[in-house]
């Protein structure tokens, strides 16, 4: 079982199990998405938003970080970046291009290299369209500059 070290602002720290954090994160963003007409936010929400605070878009950023473990997306990525910054913003532009059909092909030369990194992308996705979906919005907190290699680097 993995776990997650959660820190408060006030510095104290607890260790979850990593599907009871990303559940309690998914019903906290549900109740912040809509506070208006959302019932009381459940016990563990609750919890969870003294470690995450109530920014939406940061409790997001956690959700999508935290997904990035589930089916190995990290391994996936990594296989099509090769570690390497430069590569991911290049990436995510080819991945939101799938499926696109307002895309627009470049010359013939850029895109038979596009198409080569489209073809890696479909056999690390298993043609998944689900997996693509969560492959793009991990890839996209590294080229917004949220997540980087050099940070992960143990």
């Amino acid at each position: 079982m993995q776990l997650v070290t959660l820190t408060a602002p006030d510095g104290h720290r607890e260790r979850w199990d990593m599907k009871t954090t990303y559940l309690a994160l998914l019903s906290w963003y549900s109740y912040l998405k809509d506070t208006d007409n959302a019932k009381e936010p459940t016990e563990l929400a609750t919890r969870i938003s003294k470690f995450v605070g109530g920014d939406i878009k940061q409790v997001h950023t956690f959700l999508v970080y935290l997904d990035g473990f589930n089916g190995d997306l990290y391994s996936k990525l990594s296989l099509l970046t090769n570690n390497d910054d430069k590569n991911t913003t290049r990436l995510y532009f080819i991945m939101k291009s799938i499926n696109n059909h307002d895309y627009l092909s470049h010359n013939k030369k850029k895109e038979r290299e596009r198409q080569k990194i489209v073809d890696r992308i479909e056999q690390v996705t298993s043609n998944d369209e689900n997996t693509l979906k969560r492959l793009i919005r991990l890839t996209k907190l590294f080229v917004d500059g949220q997540l980087s290699y050099k940070n992960m680097k143990g």
